[in-house]
């Protein structure tokens, strides 16, 4: 969800508007994925290189999240079921509390599941994924990674970056092997159902072979 920054710099604005008006789109785009019937929608809320932004911008993020996950009636009545895939450690302790509560009190809805990546790094999945594994006295596989990472869930099918670059930025990096990407210019406030529906329908017409062959080859 990039430009969120940018966006607000364009309009004079505090980068803090450009990330309200971000969670206001994420809310839209979230409630938008579960009319179109899509199990998983992974968002990349606050990446480990975020800690490197200042104080007060850090502060703002973690506040808009504690906002988000504020809302658990909503959560109940769509029966959404949400999980953060992050390190807990530097988190605002009322923050980690709430992540807390929220994935213990929507573990068993089965509406569409949020997982929400904050204070997350692909690199650092993968390493503590194998640390754990190691510590275990298991060899370290594929497998064995895959089922410590932070949560078991389905491998992305396709990926959206918008705000122009073209890169994963550390961003479910063992999950994406296969993942479909899609890039666009326009900044995260600007992204509309209708942009969303054009990336999706796009998506629809590529061939997926995961390194095998297709019927025509």
């Amino acid at each position: 969800m990039d430009g969120n920054g940018r966006w607000a710099r364009a309009r004079g604005l505090a980068r803090i508007h450009g990330h309200k008006r971000g969670l206001d789109v994420a809310e839209q785009i979230i409630d938008h994925s579960m009319s179109l019937g899509i199990g998983y929608l992974s968002l990349y809320v606050f990446s480990t290189e975020n800690w490197k932004r200042p104080n007060a911008e850090i502060n703002n993020l973690f506040g808009l999240a504690d906002k988000y996950l504020g809302r658990f009636e909503k959560f109940c009545a769509d029966k959404v079921r949400v999980v953060v895939s992050g390190e807990r450690e530097g988190l605002p302790p009322k923050l980690v509390k709430k992540i807390d509560f929220i994935e213990q009190n929507t573990k068993d809805f089965d509406g569409i599941c949020v997982n929400l990546c904050i204070n997350y790094g692909g690199q650092r999945e993968i390493a503590e994924a194998a640390k754990r594994l190691a510590l275990q006295g298991r060899e370290i596989t594929v497998e064995g990674i895959k089922a410590n990472l932070y949560h078991l869930l389905p491998d992305p099918d396709l990926i959206i970056r918008t705000g122009g670059m073209q890169r994963l930025s550390n961003f479910l990096l063992f999950q994406s092997a296969y993942s479909e990407l899609a890039f666009t210019d326009t900044l995260w406030p600007d992204f509309t159902n209708e942009e969303y529906d054009r990336i999706l329908e796009e998506y629809s017409k590529r061939t997926r072979n995961f390194g095998g062959l297709n019927g025509s080859e």
